[in-house]
């Protein structure tokens, strides 16, 4: 009986340590995802010129090792000629998790800012990714108004194209581009 008490006790240390080891197995993701904007057709480029009462067509990969979220599309006036860390060195600019990250709701938001020449346009979008995608090719087009809510045309001139991807594990990258929105003349 001795015997088999030692046997029983020994199955069951056994039977905890593999399961502790199976815990070490799991790894938690802290792999960012990324924006593959070299893919064919890929849109928009750094220098590219757009026009109000056209489309801005948007081809970009995006990827990650486990799962993506989502991503959201931004842009914005560039009349004061800011920067962005991607347009100098061309690489992506990397929110850990926990950091800020502002969200909109799903859903299309124009807006506009007065300015001395005129109405600046501005979009932002965001949208979610099929569930357990790793890559997910956006290929969508956005529609460039000429007129802002109250009617004013926007004003045209020097751009950011902003697209920011987040992973399930809440990692995200962004890459800014350089464009033109002009008024047709």
């Amino acid at each position: 009986m001795k015997k088999l008490l030692t046997i029983i006790a020994s199955a069951l240390i056994m039977s905890a340590m593999v399961s502790c080891d199976n815990d070490d197995d799991k790894t938690i993701d802290t792999e960012k995802p990324q924006i593959n904007a070299s893919i064919d057709g890929a849109s928009p480029a750094n220098a590219a010129t757009f026009y109000f009462g056209e489309e801005i067509p948007v081809k970009l990969l995006l990827t990650d090792n486990e799962e993506l979220g989502s991503f959201s599309v931004n842009i914005h006036n560039n009349f004061d000629h800011h920067s962005h860390s991607t347009e100098e060195e061309g690489e992506d600019h990397d929110h850990e998790e926990g950091e800020e990250h502002h969200d909109h709701e799903e859903g299309e938001e124009h807006h506009h800012h007065e300015g001395e020449d005129g109405d600046a346009f501005q979009f932002t979008q965001d949208y979610t990714i099929p569930a357990s995608s790793t890559q997910f090719l956006i290929d969508t087009k956005i529609a460039l108004p000429v007129k802002s809510d109250d009617g004013d045309e926007y004003e045209g001139g020097d751009y950011h194209f902003m697209i920011t991807v987040t992973d399930k594990a809440g990692f995200s990258t962004f890459k800014a581009f350089e464009i033109k929105i002009l008024q047709k003349e």
